[in-house]
């Protein structure tokens, strides 16, 4: 390995942290969430959390063809999802819900679009940077 490659396992610990930190959140004993008319902020939430987690796959992943990282990404999230889900039917105080897991998939997939279209906006910028310079 050269002086400029770090670890695979450098590249894997944010989302190892992340994932932790999720299940944390989504095992420890709360209260009630607000119930705001018209607004389901926890499946929002549920989104947002596991599109990041998608995110943080993706760039763990980096080694793989673009596709294949974002869709093992966008899978391996919702998989975390299901296990949190699972974990919270056993759990008395925490209940495990379908729409749960319907919005972490729904964000994973989500988060693994974006970083497409992120990855697809600077392959687009290289060829018309290298045009120019023809």
């Amino acid at each position: 390995m050269s002086s400029t490659e770090e670890p695979s396992v450098w590249r894997a610990l944010p989302a190892l942290v992340y994932s932790f930190a999720l299940f944390y959140g989504g095992v420890i004993e709360i209260g009630p969430l607000p119930n705001l008319p018209g607004l389901a902020i926890d499946k929002v939430g549920h989104a947002l959390a596991f599109a990041g987690l998608a995110a943080l796959v993706a760039f763990a992943l980096a080694k793989l063809p673009l596709r294949r990282r974002l869709m093992s990404a966008a899978s391996a999230s919702t998989a975390v999802g299901g296990l949190l889900e699972l974990v919270q039917s056993a759990l008395p105080y925490r209940s495990a819900e379908w729409l749960d897991l319907l919005a972490d998939a729904i964000g994973a997939v989500l988060g693994a679009l974006v970083l497409a279209s992120f990855a697809r906006l600077r392959e687009v910028r290289a060829v018309r940077a290298s045009a120019r310079e023809t």
